[in-house]
């Protein structure tokens, strides 16, 4: 994601200078065209090509906003991940005590159990953005997870499904059939539901593709438009002009990647969401909640973006 706090013309460059490339050359090749070609009719097309740059902006329009729609859903889910750990980590902490299980038998015991259940959960978190990437760094996810149950993850489909599960099965086991008990593990089996919501939420935008043919159109009718919108002025050439229909075209280009580059938004792309960032804030703040002091910094942009 772009982290600057401004944008500079540096900035600009480097997200679209391709885009400015094309508009100066066929800028170039137009002025070029009307020295070099004698027209003996104009060819105006301006009328005709409003009527379809009004409709085209209409078009993209409303797939830059499906387009937002998408990566803004992507960051309240990712949201919503780091606060139900840190949520999970108060449960762990102040639900499960000597009094209320009777499978650790000494402060030393409890606080291993502590440990485990929250930083499997940490490693929950790592594994969601790792499954999304479609890219796992198990000695990464080891540093959270006994490399045991890791052998069992790398061969499974969905890791995370299964890391969750495992949550699961040890608070099943914490928690016996005492009636005291048993709002305890209520209050716990809806926080990992909400894990899975969050989850599923995550995968769906991740497996549901904008249609190619819907992609593809849009890009061709932009660039056929741009295109035409400035070589149309070869037989009647006027500097002006071209400036300002550079800047039109530049918009409409500018707008249909925007809309592109923001459909997939847990990917490795400048404008997509900062998953590594924030694996490492639910890191250090669960490790805060267990009350140890050698956590990580936070995350910082690497030339201006925050992965």
């Amino acid at each position: 994601m772009e982290a600057h706090k401004r944008i500079t013309p540096i900035i600009l460059l480097r997200f679209n200078w391709k885009t400015i490339l094309f508009i100066a050359t066929l800028g170039l090749a137009t002025w070029l065209a009307s020295v070099l070609i004698d027209y003996e009719e104009s060819t105006y097309l301006f009328p005709g090509l409003t009527v379809y740059g009004t409709i085209l902006s209409l078009f993209l329009a409303f797939r830059t906003n499906e387009s937002y729609n998408r990566w803004w859903e992507a960051r309240i889910l990712w949201g919503n991940l780091l606060n139900t750990s840190r949520i999970f980590a108060r449960q762990v902490i102040t639900l499960i005590t000597l009094n209320h299980t009777s499978h650790v038998n000494s402060p030393e015991e409890l606080r291993k159990l502590h440990k485990t259940l929250i930083y499997r959960q940490i490693g929950y978190a790592n594994a969601i953005r790792m499954h999304l990437r479609g890219k796992y760094d198990w000695d990464q996810l080891a540093a959270f997870i006994p490399r045991k149950e890791l052998l069992h993850y790398q061969e499974v489909a969905n890791a995370p499904t299964q890391i969750n599960q495992k949550q699961g099965e040890m608070l099943r086991d914490i928690f016996d059939k005492e009636n005291s008990k048993h709002y305890r593990h209520i209050q716990f089996d809806k926080t990992l539901n909400e894990f899975y919501r969050i989850q599923g939420g995550c995968e769906r935008i991740n497996n549901t593709i904008f249609p190619q043919l819907y992609n593809f159109f849009t890009m061709a009718f932009v660039w056929l438009f741009v295109i035409l919108l400035i070589i149309s002025l070869a037989d009647e050439f006027d500097f002006q002009t071209l400036i300002i229909r550079s800047i039109v075209g530049y918009v409409f280009l500018t707008l249909e990647k925007l809309g592109r580059s923001l459909k997939d938004p847990f990917e490795d792309e400048s404008q997509d969401i900062p998953m590594s960032a924030l694996c490492r804030t639910i890191e250090i703040d669960l490790k805060q909640q267990l009350g140890e002091n050698d956590v990580p910094k936070p995350a910082q942009p690497v030339n201006g973006i925050l992965l």
